[in-house]
């Protein structure tokens, strides 16, 4: 596998980057960058996720605290 196909964003600075011998150094940033990305990512699920649980909860509690919206929405 040449190093164009497999770091794309690294192709201008080749050369350089095998005449510095830094072509471990590129691998791990890379697999670190996109491990950054992963995780921000995740959390970011995780929040939107308890923000929606988090609405919903505060619906269901206005519903229930609220004698005319607990006759109009069915138990079921």
């Amino acid at each position: 596998m040449h190093f164009k196909d497999k770091y794309p964003d690294f192709a201008a600075i080749e050369d350089h980057i095998r005449r510095a011998r830094a072509e471990r150094s590129v691998a791990i940033a890379t697999w670190l960058a996109n491990a950054v990305l992963g995780l921000s990512g995740g959390i970011k699920r995780l929040v939107d996720q308890t923000t929606t649980g988090l609405a919903a909860e505060r619906d269901r509690r206005a519903i229930e605290a609220d004698a005319f919206l607990k006759r109009s929405v069915p138990k079921y």
